[in-house]
C-alpha cells in the first residue's frame, strides 16, 4: 500500500487538540513513558485519540536501564500503563534505546555499549512478544550501522529515524522529520511514514471507532407513526414508537418490542452491529429491552461501575432510561441515546422519539451507574479487581502458578497465562476446599486465601529447585538478574526452568558454594549478602576482596574523628573484607563491608587487594 502519514508525540507537545489534529494525519504513536515513569500526557493523549477516532498505531518506551533487570522492570511498568489505558495487543510497542540512554548511564558510573544495546532491546521486545503484542525497535542510522547486530535487527520490525529523503534501510515506519507542523499542536512535532499494510501488521480496526461512526450515522433518526418507511431517518415521523431497530432485533430472533419505548433496544442494536448477537447478549443480558434487567445483569457479570468510561452504557433514574458514553471529561460525560430529545444539560428524556447526543455533569444525581464494555477484544482492558474466564496475561500466570503449587490442575498447558476452562475448574476446586463462594471468579477473597496457603506451604520448604513456581522463584530470579546472571529471555517470570537452574549453578560456582543448582539456605543467604554489597558499592567502582594488613578501626564516616561502627568496630590482621569504594581526602579511605553485613570506612593503607 502507499505510505501514509502520522505523528509521534509525548509530554513535550503538552496539551493537544486532537479534534483539530485528526483531519491532518492517518495515525499516531504515543510515548508511554521512560524508566518506570509515565509520560505526563500519555493517558490524556489516549483519551483524546479515542474520543476523536485518531488511530493509535503504537506506543514507545524510552529505556533508561542500567542493567537487564532494570529493563524487565521498565517493561512491566510499560505493560501496566498499556493495559490501564485499554489499548489492544494489535498496537506496536517500540523499544527506544539511544544516545540519552548511554549518557544517562555514564553519569551514574555505568558504561553501556553495543552489547547492552542489543541485550536490553531484545529483552524488552521479547517481553512483549511473549505476551502477544506487536513489538519493534526504534533507532537511527548510526545505531543501525554501529550498535545493533543484524541478528537482532532481523527479529523485529524497524521504526527508523531518517531525515534525509527515503529510508536508507528497510523499515515499517520512518520518522522523516522532527520539525513538522500540525494544527492543534503547539510547536514542532515528529512526522512519520507508515510503509506497511493493515493485513501485514495485524493492525485491527478499533471497535470503538466503528461504534462512534455508527452512532454518528444514527443521530437524528426519528421514530415512526407506523411500521412504514422504517429505514428513513426522518420520514413518517410520529410518536408510535415504531423503529427499524425493533424490526431488526425481531429478525434476529430476539424481542424487539416494536411499538414500545425503545431506548434499550437501540443500544442492543448498536451492540449487535459491532460485536455480533452472542457478544451483545453477554454485554446486556437476555432482558436487554429493560434497563433494570441490564443493570442486574451487569452486576452479576461484575461490569457495573460507579465511574464513567468511554463506550460504557449509562443508566438513569432508577432504570428509566439508557445511553452510551461518547466522551468523558473531568466534569462531564457526553452520550448518544435512543428514544430521547436533544434538550439541555442534565436533561433525561425517556420517551422523546429520536436518536440524539446529550451531555451531563458527572455528579448528576440522576445517573444510576455504568456498564463497562471492552472494545479491544482484550479482557484485560477493563480495570477490575478480579480475574475470570477468558482473561490472559501475567496476573493469570501468577494465579495459575499458585494453584499448581497447591496441587490444583490448571490443564495440560500449565501456567500459560490463559484463563481457560481448566483454570476455572481449578479455581472452583480451590474455593470449595477453602470454604469460599464457588463462583469461578478469582477475586480479592480467593486471591488472599490462595496466596496465604501458598505462603504457609512454602514456609515448610527451605529450598527452590527446577519445577518450582511462584513469588519466591520470581524474587530469586530478580535477585540473580540484578547480580548479572541470565535467567533466560522471560526474565523473572516465576518459573524455575533450565535457564534459572543454570543461573543458580553459575552463582554457586562463582561464590565457592556446592554447585547443586538448588537455591537452598546457604545459596539464598549468599545471594542476600551479595545483593547487600552490590547495592552499597560506589557507582563506577570495581568491588574486590581485601586482606587486612594491620589492626584498624571501622568508622561510620571517612574521617578519623568519626566513631567506630557498632557490630564490628575493629579489624584484625588477616581479616578479609569486601571493598566497595574509596572516599575521604585524596581517597585515602576504603568503604568496606565486614562479615557480609556491616558497612563502614577503614584506612586504605591497612588493606591490600587479594
Amino acid at each position: 500500500m502507499a505510505k501514509i502519514t502520522g505523528i509521534d508525540v509525548s509530554e513535550w507537545q503538552e496539551s493537544i487538540d486532537w479534534a483539530a489534529v485528526k483531519p491532518q494525519i492517518d495515525f499516531t504513536i504515543l510515548r508511554e513513558g521512560y524508566r518506570k515513569a509515565t509520560d505526563k500526557y500519555f493517558y490524556k493523549n489516549v483519551e483524546g485519540c479515542k474520543n476523536n477516532q485518531v488511530p493509535i498505531h503504537g506506543v514507545y518506551h524510552f529505556l533508561y536501564a542500567l542493567n537487564n533487570q532494570d529493563v524487565i522492570a521498565e517493561a512491566e511498568s510499560c505493560l501496566a500503563n498499556i493495559e490501564k489505558a485499554g489499548l489492544p495487543k494489535t498496537i506496536y510497542v517500540w523499544a527506544d534505546f539511544e544516545y540519552d540512554t548511554v549518557s544517562n548511564a555514564a553519569k551514574k558510573g555505568v558504561n553501556l555499549g553495543p552489547n547492552e544495546c542489543n541485550l536490553f532491546t531484545q529483552t524488552f521486545c521479547d517481553f512483549f512478544k511473549k505476551r502477544g503484542y506487536n513489538t519493534g525497535i526504534y533507532t537511527n542510522g548510526d545505531y543501525y550501522k554501529n550498535w545493533y547486530r543484524q541478528d537482532v535487527l532481523s527479529k523485529y520490525p524497524l521504526w527508523l529515524a531518517d531525515y534525509t529523503g527515503g529510508p536508507d534501510y528497510p523499515c515499517l515506519y520512518q520518522q522523516y522529520t522532527s520539525s513538522g507542523r500540525v494544527a492543534g499542536i503547539q510547536g514542532n512535532v515528529d512526522m512519520n511514514y507508515y510503509y506497511g499494510s493493515e493485513e501485514g501488521t495485524n493492525m485491527a480496526e478499533d471497535l470503538w471507532s466503528k461504534t462512534a461512526e455508527l452512532m454518528a450515522a444514527e443521530s437524528g433518526y426519528l421514530e415512526k407513526a407506523s411500521e412504514s418507511n422504517l429505514d428513513s431517518k426522518t420520514g413518517n415521523a410520529g410518536y408510535g414508537n415504531y423503529t427499524k431497530y425493533a424490526r431488526d432485533v425481531n429478525s434476529w430472533g430476539q424481542p424487539g418490542c416494536q411499538g414500545q419505548p425503545w431506548c434499550a433496544v437501540y443500544q442492543f442494536w448498536i451492540c449487535v452491529k459491532i460485536f455480533g448477537l452472542s457478544r451483545a447478549l453477554e454485554i446486556m443480558g437476555g432482558g436487554f429491552y429493560n434497563c433494570n434487567s441490564i443493570k442486574n445483569h451487569a452486576k452479576s457479570k461484575r461490569t457495573w461501575h460507579s465511574e464513567p468510561k468511554l463506550g460504557a452504557l449509562v443508566i438513569f433514574r432508577n432504570g428509566a432510561h439508557i445511553g452510551r458514553v461518547t466522551k468523558v471529561t473531568s466534569t462531564q460525560i457526553y452520550t448518544n441515546e435512543g428514544n430521547t430529545s436533544k434538550g439541555g444539560l442534565n436533561n433525561v428524556e425517556a420517551n422523546g422519539g429520536c436518536v440524539a447526543d446529550k451531555v451531563y455533569t458527572r455528579n448528576y444525581p440522576g445517573i444510576d451507574g455504568y456498564v463497562w464494555i471492552d472494545y479491544t477484544d482484550s479482557s484485560e482492558a477493563v480495570v477490575r479487581d478480579y480475574l475470570q474466564l477468558g482473561d490472559t496475561g501475567p496476573a493469570v500466570k501468577t494465579m495459575q502458578q499458585n494453584l499448581i503449587t497447591l496441587g490444583f490442575d490448571v490443564g495440560a498447558f500449565g501456567a500459560d497465562g490463559s484463563f481457560g476452562q481448566d483454570t476455572q475448574a481449578a479455581v472452583k476446586q480451590a474455593q470449595k476446599k477453602y470454604g469460599l463462594t464457588v463462583d469461578g471468579f478469582y477475586g480479592p477473597d480467593t486471591k488472599s486465601k490462595i496466596e496465604a496457603a501458598v505462603k504457609e506451604q512454602q514456609a515448610g520448604k527451605d529450598f527452590l529447585c527446577v519445577g518450582d513456581q511462584g513469588g519466591q522463584v520470581k524474587e530469586l530470579q530478580s535477585n540473580l538478574i540484578y547480580l548479572g546472571y541470565d535467567c533466560g529471555a522471560s526474565g523473572a517470570d516465576g518459573d524455575f526452568g533450565a535457564d534459572t537452574e543454570a543461573a543458580v549453578k553459575a552463582f554457586q560456582k562463582a561464590c565457592g558454594l556446592d554447585a547443586d543448582s538448588c537455591a537452598g539456605p546457604k545459596t539464598l543467604a549468599k545471594i542476600k549478602a551479595e545483593l547487600f554489597k552490590q547495592k552499597n558499592t560506589q557507582a563506577g567502582f570495581q568491588r574486590f576482596v581485601g586482606k587486612v594488613q594491620k589492626t584498624c578501626a571501622v568508622h561510620e564516616k571517612a574521617k578519623k574523628a568519626s566513631p567506630a561502627i557498632t557490630g564490628y568496630p575493629k579489624l584484625s590482621k588477616g581479616n578479609l573484607v569486601d571493598v566497595l569504594g574509596r572516599d575521604g581526602y585524596e581517597d585515602n579511605w576504603y568503604k568496606v563491608c565486614v562479615a557480609d553485613q556491616y558497612i563502614g570506612y577503614a584506612w586504605a593503607d591497612s588493606i591490600k587487594k587479594v
